[in-house]
C-alpha cells in the first residue's frame, strides 16, 4: 500500500478489515471504509425512483444531519452527479468543484470532502451508492483509493443480494404455508373444490407458459389458480353442496365468492398481492362478468387465464345436477365464447395445451 495511504488511514483500519474478512457485513464494510479513508461518516444509499434514501450509516452521521431512512431528491445529490459524470468519485475539496459547491447539501451538512462509488448487483442492476464524507477537505485522497472502494462496494452488493434472497425465500415459504392452510380448509368444506383447483392449476400453468410469461408470472398464475375458489369457505353448505340447479337467490350468494376470496386473501400478508386477481376471476372479456364488470385487458391476465381453465374443467366434470360434457364439446364451447366470455389469447393457448 502506498506511503500516503499508510500515513493517513485510521489506526483502527487493520482491525476493522480483519473483522470484515472474518464475518462480512454491510456495517463492517462501512466501518472499514471510514477507517480506510479517515473520514467521519460512511453510508449506503439506495436509489428509489427519483430519490436517494440513506440506508445504513456508520460514524458521526449526526454532525452532518444524516439519519437512516432519510430521503433527498436524487438530482440534488453528489451521487447523481457522479453517476452522470458531472462529478468524479473522489471530491477532495467540495468548495473547489463548482458542481459540488452548488449543491444545497454542501452548505447544509458542512461537507468538505466526499467520496462515492456505485453499488451494482451481479446482474448489472444499480442499487445505489457507497459514500463517505468529512467536514474538512481531504487533499491526500486520490485515484489510488478507488480500487479499494470498488472492492468494498462489491462486498456490500454481495451482502445486500444475499439478504434479498433470504427475504424472498422467507416470503415464498410463508406464501406456501398460508396457501396450504387455506386449501386444507377449502377441501374440508368441499372435496370437489380441492380436486377442481388442482386440475385448474395444471391447465393454468401450461397456458401461462404458452403465453410466454416468465417464471415469476407463472408462479402468480399458479397461486391464483390454487386459490380461486377459496372464498367458497364462507358459502353456506345448502348452496355449496346443493344436488340440483341453484335458484337465482342462491346464484347471487355463489357469485359473492370472488369478493370473499379477495377479503380473505387481503388479510394474509404473504398472499395479499393476489387479491386483485382473485377478485376479478369471474370477469368476462365482454364486460358481462362480476363483480365489477371489467372487460378486455382491464382484467388481470392471471384472472383471464384461470377463468378459461376453470370453465373448461367445470364443463368436463360430473356434478350432482348435470353430466360432464365431452372434451370435444367443451373445446367447442371455448371457441364459441372466445372474445365474448373468454380472452381470445387465453382460449387459443389452452386449446394448444390441450
Amino acid at each position: 500500500m502506498s506511503e500516503h495511504l499508510t500515513d493517513r488511514r485510521d489506526p483502527g483500519f487493520p482491525t476493522s478489515l480483519e473483522n470484515l474478512a472474518a464475518a462480512p457485513t454491510v456495517a463492517g464494510a462501512l466501518e472499514a471504509v471510514r477507517d480506510f479513508l479517515g473520514m467521519e461518516v460512511a453510508f449506503t444509499a439506495e436509489i428509489v425512483s427519483d430519490e436517494l434514501v440513506f440506508r445504513e450509516l456508520r460514524g458521526d452521521a449526526h454532525s452532518f444531519g444524516f439519519s437512516e431512512g432519510q430521503a433527498a431528491p436524487l438530482e440534488q445529490t453528489y451521487c447523481e452527479r457522479m453517476l452522470t459524470g458531472r462529478l468524479p468519485s473522489i471530491i477532495t475539496d467540495t468548495h473547489e468543484a463548482s458542481e459540488a459547491r452548488s449543491l444545497p447539501v454542501t452548505q447544509a451538512a458542512d461537507i468538505g470532502a466526499f467520496v462515492t462509488v456505485p453499488i451494482t448487483f451481479a446482474g448489472g442492476e444499480l442499487y445505489g451508492t457507497l459514500c463517505a464524507a468529512s467536514h474538512d477537505p481531504q487533499p491526500s485522497l486520490g485515484e489510488r483509493e478507488l480500487p479499494f472502494l470498488r472492492v468494498f462496494a462489491r462486498l456490500i452488493a454481495d451482502q445486500l443480494e444475499r439478504a434479498r434472497l433470504e427475504e424472498a425465500k422467507r416470503a415464498v415459504e410463508a406464501e406456501a404455508a398460508a396457501t396450504q392452510t387455506l386449501l386444507a380448509a377449502v377441501e374440508a368444506r368441499d372435496s370437489y373444490t380441492g380436486e377442481h383447483s388442482e386440475a385448474v392449476v395444471h391447465h393454468a400453468v401450461a397456458v401461462g407458459r404458452s403465453l410466454g410469461l416468465d417464471e415469476t408470472e407463472v408462479a402468480e398464475v399458479e397461486q391464483v389458480a390454487r386459490l380461486h375458489d377459496v372464498g367458497k369457505i364462507s358459502t353456506p353448505d345448502r348452496v355449496l353442496s346443493k344436488p340440483g340447479p341453484l335458484s337465482e337467490e342462491e346464484w347471487q350468494i355463489m357469485r359473492g365468492h370472488p369478493l370473499s376470496s379477495e377479503k380473505l386473501i387481503r388479510r394474509v400478508p404473504a398472499l395479499a398481492h393476489l387479491s386483485p386477481a382473485l377478485r376479478a376471476e369471474h370477469e368476462r372479456w365482454d364486460g358481462a362478468g362480476y363483480p365489477d364488470g371489467l372487460s378486455g385487458r382491464e382484467i388481470p391476465l392471471a384472472s383471464r387465464i384461470v377463468f378459461v381453465c376453470d370453465a373448461y374443467h367445470a364443463m368436463t366434470s360430473d356434478r350432482p345436477y348435470r353430466r360432464a360434457l365431452s372434451a370435444s364439446d367443451a373445446r367447442r364451447e371455448l371457441v364459441e365464447n372466445k372474445g365474448k366470455q373468454f380472452c381470445p389469447d387465453c382460449v387459443e393457448a389452452l386449446l394448444q395445451t390441450l
